[in-house]
């Protein structure tokens, strides 16, 4: 039996398991990236740059009219003047079977976030190694793009996914920068990661108001450390701070935030803050779910391993954990300040970026939290015999994939994104969904028809349909000018 408890394998190769793990489960996704199809906004934000490209096919046309849409939208509807920008940018302009680049662009530079960021906490800070980081951010990984509020919305819809899960990934990775400018050696000056570091936020700033208020804190706090421990880098930071200050001043400054914000009944600020730490909870109650809460306990003998190795004191637990339930509180409270609290319910595209951050909080606290009970002797050696030895207990790894196996069963286990993915791609679902927007399209690029009547869909995969054209010819106006129809109608 004791034979039995003590068996494990290397670090190194469940860190190459969990990549691999991570690695097959996009595969789905990614092939399901080939059936994604534009719909709602994709058509008003790339009107503009489509008719440039068609008429010139000049890159330089394309982005002259995109500067424009950003300059009527900042003065009419929102100030997120990078982000509009990107809205512009749709592959579709190029041609529709381009819009399949969108959830391959949107999966890179998350996955890209996550892993700078995962590799400049644990590695950087608290020296972890690189297998140690690389399991905590495959799992990370996993859990974002597999269990995220709403994959549609946050992958496979360009112009909500490139707004919010973008733009995390991007802010993931100009943190990453700052942590490693601070860590950096005596003999490095650093200017590179200040200069990109300030061009990425720069860039942030412009983007949407969720990332951007979340930024804005991360940033203060960090200044507000550095100068409590005496630390001269506060001051070469104030760079890049101000690249962001600056663009996110602009962005919120723009005249057209006033106009947008007549559209929707907006509670008060106590209102507001109270909203955010109340939704706060709800959502946090229904994310965690057993599949979930197991995959994160999967990482305690790492997160254990890592925080046993580390020279650096972990104080103040408590602190920190309140810390992170204020900064969960502020990346609800945009949202609910600009909508309302029911507006939630609606934005898979912002829940799924608080949902993203969430998990590092948690993970964060959880290691927190056992590297200070590590130094205060409560978590010794003989409790992780194995990841004392450099080895993952098979024991444990078992319990625990029973336990998310388990969990699984409590779920909806066919709305997570990979299995959703292939259960419509392997019925035919998908296959059947590309094949009606094909018919669509030949009516669509039919000179002789003015007024489209257009087939619904019969099949909507989870991971790929957001939204239906509308029965009305009105609300079809944007794809109508896209194709030169008179209407656009769908029975």
């Amino acid at each position: 039996m004791k034979r039995i408890l003590s068996a494990g394998i290397s670090l190194k190769v469940f860190s190459i398991l969990a990549l691999l793990a991570l690695a097959v489960l996009l595969v789905p996704m990614l092939k399901a990236a080939q059936y994604d199809v534009p719909s709602a906004d994709d058509y008003s934000n790339g009107l503009p740059t489509f008719r440039a490209w068609t008429e010139t096919g000049s890159l330089p046309a394309v982005f002259k009219a995109g500067w424009e849409r950003v300059y009527s939208l900042y003065f009419d509807w929102q100030g997120t003047f990078s982000a509009i920008f990107l809205f512009t940018l749709n592959p579709m302009i190029f041609g529709e079977r381009c819009y399949m680049i969108g959830p391959w662009l949107i999966l890179g530079v998350l996955l890209l976030g996550i892993f700078t960021l995962t590799f400049a906490v644990w590695s950087g800070l608290y020296g972890a190694s690189k297998k140690e980081s690389t399991i905590i951010a495959a799992v990370w990984s996993v859990l974002c793009t597999q269990f995220l509020p709403r994959a549609s919305q946050g992958i496979y819809w360009y112009t909500g996914a490139v707004y919010y899960t973008f733009f995390f990934g991007l802010s993931l990775a100009a943190c990453a920068l700052l942590l490693r400018f601070i860590l950096r050696k005596e003999s490095d000056r650093g200017i590179g990661k200040l200069v990109a570091a300030g061009l990425l936020l720069f860039f942030i700033g412009g983007g949407n108001l969720v990332s951007g208020l979340t930024m804005t804190v991360l940033l203060i706090t960090m200044e507000l450390l550095l100068i409590l421990l005496k630390k001269s880098d506060w001051k070469p930071l104030l760079i890049p701070v101000l690249c962001f200050a600056v663009s996110f001043g602009i962005n919120v400054a723009a005249p057209g935030n006033g106009k947008r914000q007549g559209y929707f009944i907006q509670p008060g600020m106590f209102e507001s803050v109270t909203g955010s730490f109340r939704v706060s909870l709800h959502y946090f109650l229904e994310w965690f779910t057993l599949p979930v809460i197991a995959l994160t306990v999967l990482l305690i003998p790492v997160l254990w391993r890592a925080a046993s190795k580390t020279g650096r004191r972990f104080v103040l637990p408590g602190l920190v954990s309140l810390y992170s339930v204020c900064l969960s509180g502020v990346m609800f409270f945009p949202p609910i300040y600009a909508m309302g609290e029911g507006s939630l319910k609606s934005l898979g595209r912002i829940t799924n970026i608080i949902f993203f951050g969430v998990l590092f909080l948690v993970i964060f606290n959880l290691f927190y939290w056992i590297g200070w009970l590590v130094q205060k002797g409560m978590l010794p050696e003989r409790l992780f015999p194995c990841a004392g030895r450099g080895k993952y207990s098979l024991v444990y790894l078992a319990v625990v994939l029973l336990v998310f196996g388990f969990g699984m069963t409590r779920i909806k286990w066919f709305d997570t994104t990979a299995i959703s993915a292939f259960r419509t791609y392997r019925s035919g679902e998908m296959g059947n969904y590309w094949h009606v927007y094909k018919l669509r399209l030949e009516i669509l690029k039919d000179p002789e028809v003015k007024d489209a009547v257009l087939k619904r869909f019969p099949y909507r995969p989870y991971v790929l349909f957001y939204q239906e054209l509308s029965e009305y010819p009105k609300e079809n106006s944007m794809i109508a000018e896209w194709y030169g129809k008179d209407s656009v109608i769908i029975q």
